[in-house]
């Protein structure tokens, strides 16, 4: 029973390349550094409402020197120990900053940054050549054949100026002829 509308039990599909860096391993000490201080931050709150309470009693009790001395005292300690907190988590992100500095050497960013340029140079050209755009040498060829071929359709224009004399009998006469010949022809 159940075998055909149940489901088949798959296994779960391994993790890849499951490895902890050392950046990994900084990130999550700072993390936790960061959670210990807010933790420590609460349980100080308690501990300095309890420090004032004192310092108003005393207050009351006219010792207003040693209630200022007490609750500077526990300012001072209190800052100290968030100072040593801070400079901790600094230097481990100073440390996981450079680790990851290290992965990357200047050179070879350099590199990439001139093949990307080289690559888009090279799109650039394609483009040009797709769209039709001439670089200013292939510009100055077409300009030169252009040239070439309006010098020789001038000198194929150029046609015998029209006599401005009387043409002799003789072909007048012969003109005539081709002008009877075509007449005769076409009807």
């Amino acid at each position: 029973m159940g075998a055909i509308f149940s489901k088949k039990s798959r296994a779960p599909t391994p993790i890849k390349n499951c490895e902890i860096t050392e950046q990994d391993q900084a990130i999550i000490r700072l993390k936790t550094q960061r959670d210990r201080i807010k933790q420590y931050m609460k349980g100080k709150q308690k501990y300095m409402d309890k420090e004032r309470e004192m310092a108003k009693q005393l207050i009351q009790e006219g010792r207003k020197d040693r209630a200022l001395n007490i609750e500077q005292m526990v300012n001072d300690l209190e800052f100290a120990q968030i100072q040593q907190q801070v400079v901790n988590c600094l230097s481990d992100g100073n440390e996981a900053l450079k680790n990851m500095n290290k992965l990357f050497d200047v050179e070879e960013i350099e590199k990439i940054m001139d093949e990307t340029k080289e690559a888009a140079e090279y799109q650039e050209e394609i483009s040009n050549m797709l769209s039709g755009k001439l670089d200013q040498t292939d510009l100055a060829d077409v300009e030169d054949e252009l040239n070439a071929l309006l010098a020789k359709e001038a000198k194929i224009d150029e046609l015998p100026e029209v006599p401005t004399h009387d043409m002799p009998e003789r072909e007048r006469e012969r003109a005539k002829e081709k002008r009877r010949e075509k007449v005769a022809l076409e009807a």
